[in-house]
C-alpha cells in the first residue's frame, strides 16, 4: 500500500477549522522554500476543506480559540520555539 503524503496548508483561519472539525493539531514548521510558516497535516483532509467552503457550521468560541492556538503556534516557530 502506497503511503498517503502529508496535506499542508499555509492558510491559519482554513488550518484552525480543519484542526477543530478533524479534532486534530497540526504539524506547524518553517518551509525552506519561502521561509513561510505552514501546517502539515498527517491525514486525509480534505473532507474538512470541502466542509470549509461548504459553510459548515462550527461552534464560534471553539473556532475562535483554535484560531488563536494556530496563531500561537505561528509565532513561537517564528521565535524558533517548539
Amino acid at each position: 500500500m502506497k503511503k498517503k503524503d502529508p496535506t499542508v496548508l499555509e492558510s491559519p483561519d482554513l488550518v484552525a477549522f480543519i484542526s477543530l472539525f478533524k479534532k486534530t493539531n497540526p504539524r506547524p514548521f518553517k518551509r525552506k522554500s519561502d521561509n513561510r510558516i505552514v501546517f502539515e497535516f498527517a491525514e486525509d483532509v480534505s473532507e474538512a476543506v470541502d466542509a470549509f467552503y461548504r459553510n459548515v457550521p462550527v461552534n464560534i468560541a471553539d473556532y475562535c480559540k483554535t484560531l488563536k492556538m494556530i496563531r500561537s503556534m505561528i509565532f513561537n516557530v517564528k521565535a524558533g520555539i517548539s
